[in-house]
């Protein structure tokens, strides 16, 4: 097992958890992604992707690997999803894709696994925002790659969020019963860092 992993200031600072910074400040992860860059993103979104990692080494003894972070430029592959924050993608050593896919689907990343011939394979998604109305269009509480409101929508819908692919119901592999309830709780994680004197 590695050692602890978390959330923290853009310069290293670390962040107190009873003084925690707003939910959209710009942080890093402790761990970098798979090609040696700092993993940025909103804190709302580094905390997540810290639960995701503990959740992995508990259920499946193994870390996450983040292939692509947030604020990650120039894949023309990506078509821009990844320009700012949420996006990512991402696996779990050893395990199988769609068993990986359903693992973050079941905890708050809205995902697909992406493979050849178009892509690589990896899981990509995004930290689901908190429902705010009636359209998940406008969910995001931080600015996110242009083609982001779009896969949401077509997450909520089970398309796959792909060009030209955003039938409803088309993708018919596992999703949430409902899916608000897989919403990352910010709130409660930083009361359990507090809880826990980290």
């Amino acid at each position: 097992m590695s050692s602890r992993r978390e959330a923290e200031y853009l310069d290293g600072r670390r962040i107190d958890w009873d003084d925690p910074p707003n939910s959209t400040k710009l942080v890093r992860w402790s761990k970098r992604d798979t090609s040696g860059r700092v993993v940025k993103g909103s804190l709302r979104t580094i905390c997540h992707f810290n639960r995701l990692n503990n959740l992995a080494l508990k259920k499946h003894g193994v870390e996450i690997e983040i292939i692509q972070p947030p604020y990650n430029t120039g894949v023309k592959a990506s078509a821009g999803t990844h320009d700012l924050d949420c996006c990512v993608d991402l696996y779990i050593p050893g395990l199988a894709w769609y068993t990986q896919q359903r693992f973050f689907r079941a905890n708050g990343l809205g995902c697909w696994y992406r493979h050849p011939p178009l892509f690589g394979n990896h899981i990509h998604g995004f930290t689901l925002p908190k429902p705010e109305g009636v359209s998940h269009l406008d969910d995001f509480a931080t600015s996110v790659g242009t083609f982001v409101p779009g896969q949401l929508d077509d997450y909520y819908r089970h398309a796959f969020g792909l060009k030209n692919q955003h039938d409803s119901n088309s993708d018919h592999s596992w999703f949430p019963d409902d899916i608000d309830t897989t919403v990352f709780d910010l709130k409660k994680y930083i009361r359990t860092r507090q809880l826990l004197g980290l």
